[in-house]
């Protein structure tokens, strides 16, 4: 069974004429920290150097431990060009065993290596074709599935024929064949490197052009602050491909430049750096202003009694601050007695979104902690930025209660998430998310309406709030409208993908598959009533 999780992927190639002191091995770990959002487990690289090939080394921590990745102590004279790296969390799928980039065994003429950020939804359609044309595989993992399909066409297209492979053909194919959210980079054994955004554009790619001589990739533009040049992001169904020797940077297109690319939302609300910017507004700003919004909504349903200690206002760590600083400055220019400061803190960095249902409850249990021991008959009101499983929010919920917390109110910077995700966060089944738990316990009337998802009538959504705030031990659950989301997203959500909340798939093979979950369920459920 695959486990899809979150990654971030970074690339540096040093130009011919640069003349600066900077290593590419400089310029990733100028890069990696600030993508350690996308992942907290472990940093991968694989370096090139002309006459000596490939090399890879591998660090624990990407924002703490990258000494690893410096010059190696055991060939001074192995300098590299160019390298790639990747980021990831500490969820691994079977047949994974470290974090560097995947690369493909093979002769040193003929040997890939390819980082990846994202998912594919048809992988055992894929897989089964691949395996049809005679390659074995040695994990499940969607990057080696993308490996052995690129190596597949290069040794069918031009390695048999020992002609000079042409990346654009590649991945015209690849772009074609595929469904889901890829982004990806490629070294191969010439120095040359790939850098491939797929036409659906779910996972973002960011390019920078250094002022003293490098080019740069990764996930998001917040890896780029403190360096001068000219950045922009990777278009959606291209490649950017440079060439190894002479550093010429070509833009091809691979996809099918009439669909509209969507980003997912998922990178604007949670996993997304806060200090990375889409069309020219950060992710901080955005959930700073959701925060605002939610003020207005949960102002209505706090305890308003005279002499009564300020409401602490916290958020979920290490992702809800930007939404709690917006609900506490709301809140206090309504004249509403508060105090911003946190009561939960965490003991391990590993997000807990992801991985399979045992090991994140593990995960869960140990994850968190008080962080105020004066929290006794107290309010507290939290800000996080998404209510999916209700896991997490009830742990969190019972520690304050079992402190002595009067009551405990969520502030939901989302709508209520209706949808899995099969693109790389995890969410991979209907029946895990709160919604369809609370759903069932609903009327048949209310049943009906609910499916309406983003236009769910507000009387609606209070009932499923309260179900909710229930199943988490809460006294209140406040979800943000979804017209709210839209009105506050970067130009009211064109180019966003909405499909968390409204069911609407950015992808065919993903709306086949979330419409066959979803028709499973209700026969499941009306089966069993």
């Amino acid at each position: 069974m695959k486990v899809a999780s979150m990654s971030g992927i970074a690339a540096a190639f040093l130009l011919p004429w640069s003349s600066s002191h900077q290593t590419v091995y400089d310029r990733l770990k100028h890069m990696l920290p600030k993508l350690s959002l996308r992942g907290q487990a472990g940093v991968g690289i694989a370096a090139f150097m002309h006459n000596k090939g490939v090399r890879y080394k591998t660090a624990s921590r990407p924002s703490h431990e990258l000494r690893a990745i410096d010059k190696d102590e055991q060939d001074l004279e192995f300098i590299p060009h160019v390298a790639i790296a990747h980021v990831r969390d500490r969820v691994c799928t079977q047949g994974e065993s470290d974090d560097r980039p995947t690369s493909n065994r093979r002769p040193a003429s003929r040997q890939l290596t390819i980082s990846l950020d994202g998912a594919l939804v048809n992988a055992r359609e894929i897989r089964a074709q691949v395996i049809a044309q005679g390659h074995t595989f040695e994990s499940r993992t969607d990057v080696e599935l993308l490996l052995k399909l690129v190596e597949h066409i290069c040794e069918r297209d031009y390695w048999r024929q020992g002609l000079r492979v042409n990346y654009e053909h590649v991945f015209r194919e690849v772009d074609e064949r595929i469904d889901g959210a890829i982004s990806a980079l490629l070294l191969d054994t010439e120095g040359n490197l790939v850098a491939f955004r797929n036409r659906y554009g779910l996972r973002p790619l960011e390019f920078m052009q250094t002022d003293d001589g490098f080019l740069l990739f990764a996930s998001e533009n917040c890896a780029f602050a403190g360096l001068r040049g000219k950045s922009d992001q990777i278009v959606p169904g291209y490649i950017k491909y440079v060439d190894g020797k002479n550093g010429d940077c070509l833009d091809r297109s691979v996809g099918d430049s009439r669909r509209a690319a969507k980003l997912c939302a998922y990178e604007a609300l949670y996993l997304g750096s806060p200090d990375t910017s889409i069309q020219g507004r950060s992710h901080l700003e955005t959930r700073y202003s959701i925060g605002v919004s939610l003020g207005d909504l949960v102002a209505r349903q706090l305890p308003a009694e005279p002499g009564a200690a300020p409401i602490i206002i916290s958020s979920m760590p290490d992702t809800g601050g930007p939404y709690a600083d917006g609900l506490f400055a709301s809140l206090v220019a309504r004249g509403i007695s508060a105090e911003r400061r946190e009561v939960i803190e965490t003991q391990i960095t590993e997000r807990t979104l992801i991985g399979p249902s045992s090991e994140r409850k593990r995960r869960i249990a140990h994850k968190y902690r008080l962080a105020s021991t004066d929290v006794e008959k107290r309010t507290i009101l939290i800000a996080d930025e998404a209510l999916i499983r209700g896991d997490t929010s009830r742990t969190v919920t019972n520690i304050l209660l079992a402190a002595g917390v009067e009551a405990v109110h969520w502030a939901i910077g989302s709508p209520p998430i209706v949808a899995p995700n099969y693109y790389g966060v995890n969410i991979e089944t209907i029946d895990e998310l709160a919604f369809w738990r609370t759903w069932k316990r609903l009327s048949a009337q209310q049943r009906k309406q609910s499916l309406l998802f983003k236009d769910i009538e507000p009387h609606v959504l209070k009932t499923i709030e309260a179900r909710i705030a229930v199943s988490i031990n809460a006294a209140t659950v406040t979800y943000l409208p979804f017209p709210r989301l839209t009105s506050l997203l970067p130009r009211e959500s064109e180019g966003i993908d909405l499909s968390p909340f409204t069911f609407e798939m950015p992808t065919p093979a993903g709306q086949r598959r979330a419409n066959r979950d979803l028709h499973n369920l209700m026969a499941d459920h009306y089966s069993a009533a």
